[in-house]
Order: structure tokens, then sequence, then C-alpha cells
């Protein structure tokens, strides 16, 4: 009788062991044995700080070495503001294989902008054969931070801190950091003065979303992977706005237009139907950045669904601004303001932050209200397929608080 159950009881036993280490992973920070005590960041420098007994280290920066020693902390310094490095961190004598560590964080801004919190923030993931951490700024008004690895939500965190030790080094991953907070409709209300997320429900508040990605080659690629710039490709840039619907109801009974056609599909990169287009091309020598825009036509119906009237919106408001070009990188903003010419709504804006480098890597944020639904993807080189970036779906113009979103890869 006793061995009938012996078997489901251990196994019972090993599941609920399993299933506390993985809740209590959203807690503990970085292990005990790990060498990295903190990372801090200024405008112009970078310091790390060792725990006692861990060294000697080495530490490369874009693959050269920049510090050689046994110290508890170090500080690297002279960096551009709001610029991203990556560093190689080997821990032991040169004899042997030395444990490796890659940092990729970067200095903090000179001034941040109020409108473009994920831009602003500092981000820093630290990948070694065992874990992979990753630290943010706080959200101002975000009570807590959902996480998803792959898609699948794998912890909650009420600080800006995530560390996962069940990971496997020959796996690639895609982290997602969720929060939102309710919107301030006073842009000077500050962070004592907002309402909590229960009363931003109660009170029907719009929520402010955000949401950070960091893409991952494997981490046995991203440890081995020489520090040296990649073979330069071209980056293509996509951005489409849609309505998902294939009919619009217009709210506005005076207006000769009661119903406008919608494109009635689902996110889909290929697809010829939009509002609006916005494709960016970064030619592979990096020398020239190129806009090609379209905007989908408008169709206003009448009570019986017949065709009244149909116009093509104006693309002036699709432009790009502060277009650099340098040896290493490419960089631009994108805006993009459209009014539809039939019906007075409020114009579909966004803003797109992009930074292209030769090596690989690149960092991308944006902002845009939550209508229409919204989808960006990008190519690298002869990358047949899209890269998801981000979408959006339509939560209806009541409702269409901001969307923040960033993303960017570790190579």
């Amino acid at each position: 009788m006793v061995r009938r159950y012996l078997i489901p009881f251990i196994s019972f036993i090993g599941t609920t062991l399993v299933m506390i280490g993985k809740k209590f992973q959203t807690k503990i920070a970085y292990p005990k044995s790990f060498p990295i005590k903190a990372v801090e960041q200024a405008t112009n420098e970078i310091i790390f700080y060792f725990k006692g007994g861990k060294g000697p280290f080495r530490i490369y920066r874009e693959g050269r070495l920049i510090y050689e020693g046994a110290d508890e902390a170090f500080r690297d310094s002279e960096l551009a503001a709001e610029t991203t490095y990556l560093y190689t961190i080997e821990i032991g004598t040169r004899r042997g294989s030395p444990e490796r560590l890659k940092v990729q964080t970067s200095t903090a801004a000179e001034s941040k902008e109020l409108e473009n919190v994920l831009k602003n923030c500092i981000q820093t993931t630290i990948i070694s054969r065992s874990l992979v951490a990753m630290e943010w700024e706080p959200i101002e008004g975000a009570e807590e931070y959902l996480i998803y690895r792959n898609g699948k939500r794998i912890g909650k965190v009420e600080e800006p801190i995530f560390v996962d030790r069940w990971v496997r080094s020959q796996v690639e991953y895609t982290y997602r950091v969720y929060a939102e907070r309710p919107l301030a409709l006073d842009q000077d209300v500050d962070h004592g003065s907002r309402v909590t997320k229960k009363e931003a429900k109660e009170q029907n508040v719009a929520m402010e979303k955000f949401q950070m990605t960091k893409v991952l080659d494997s981490l046995e690629e991203i440890l081995n992977a020489e520090d040296r710039p990649l073979e330069k490709k071209e980056w293509k840039f996509l951005y489409k706005t849609f309505v998902s619907k294939n009919w619009i109801k217009n709210l506005d009974h005076t207006s000769p237009y009661r119903y406008f056609k919608g494109e009635g599909r689902s996110f889909d990169p290929s697809s010829e139907a939009y509002r609006s287009m916005s494709e960016i091309v970064v030619t592979a020598d990096g020398s020239e950045i190129k806009l090609n825009k379209d905007i989908g036509k408008t169709k206003g119906y009448g009570m019986l669904r017949k065709l009244k009237g149909e116009v093509v919106p104006s693309d002036d408001g699709i432009f790009l601004e502060e277009v650099e070009i340098e040896k290493e990188k490419a960089s631009f903003v994108l805006r993009h303001s459209v009014e539809d010419p039939l019906v007075e709504l409020p114009a579909v804006d966004y803003q797109v932050w992009a930074e292209f480098f030769q090596s690989g890597y690149y960092d991308i944020t944006g902002i845009h209200e939550q209508a229409p639904n919204h989808e960006v993807y990008l190519k690298h080189g002869i990358q047949r397929s899209w890269t998801t970036l981000h979408q959006s779906k339509d939560e209806g113009r009541e409702l269409a608080a901001p969307m923040h979103w960033r993303m960017s890869n570790f190579k």
C-alpha cells in the first residue's frame, strides 16, 4: 500500500519544488555566486561593482581590452551620453577557459523627454551560460511588470529587475516586459496624484501601456561571438496602420457618410490594404536612408452602403527627421500625422526613433495611440520573411491612450 502512493507522492513533491523555484525566481536578484553586484550608469560613464574575491577580471568594450585586475569596482568614463555599449567580462586566470559574461547597457540621457519614456529608459541585459538578467529604470506610475519569454508569461515583479535562471544555452529567447499605468490627463500631475490601477478600472480611466522587448540569439552564440562588426547588410523597416473591420459606422449622424470601408484584415506585412504605409530602407553601405510612403483611399458610404465619396488623404504628414549617417550606425526619426478628409476625427499620429548598426544591433522605440491597428516589421540583409517588431490592436478612439514600445536585440 505504501509503495502504491510513494511514486505519486515523490512526483508531487518534485513538481511542487519546481513551481516554488519558478515562483521564487521572480523575486530573487542575482544568485549569491554571481560575480556582478550592480551596474550603474551616468551620462558619460558606466560603473561595474563586483563581489569580493571573484576576480581577477578582464573587461572588453566593443572588443577592446579596457581593464584587467581584481578591484571590486571599475569605472568606464568619457563615454557618449544616451549610447548603448557592449561589454565582455572574463573572470579567472588566462589559463583554461575563464567564465565569460556579456553585458549590454547604456549611458543616461543628458535630458529626458517626458513623452518618450522608453527611449530615455536605461536597459541593462546580462548574459551568462546559466542565466539572463534584465534591469530597467522604473516607469513612474507602474505598479507591476509582467515578464514574457517566447510569448509565454513567466513572471510578475514589482521592482524593475528580473533574473531568469531557467534557460538553456542553445535556445534563442525573446523577452517582453509589459507595464501599464492610468493615463494622466493633466501632464503636470505628479506620481503622488496618480490614481491606482484599481481606481482607474473603477473610474473607466484609459490605461497608458508600455512594452519593452529584447531579442536574444542563443546564449552560446552571444557568449562565443567576437566583438567585431559583421558583414554590412541592408535594413528594411515597415510600418502600416489599418482598420481590421470591413465596415466602420460613423457616429456623426449629421454626416452624409454613414459608413466607411475598412481593410477587413488581420496583421499581415504583405497585405496591400492599409490606411497608411511607411517603408524605410537603410542601404547596405549605410550611405543612404530612403523613405517610401503611401496612403490608402478613404471611402465614404450612405445609409444603404452606397459609395458617396472617396479621397486619398495627403501624405505630407509622413516624413523623416534627425537623419544621421555615421561610420558604425544610421539613425532617424519617423513622424506620422495623417488626417481623414471625409470626417472630423483626430489625426492618426505616431513617432519612431530608430538606430541600425553595422554590427547587426538595432534599437527602435515608438509611440502611438491605440487606434487604429498598428503593425511594424523589419528585414536585415537577405532575410526573406519579416521580423515582427510590434503589433497593436485598435482599442477605439474613446480609450485610445498612448502605447509606448521599444524593441532591441542582443547578438
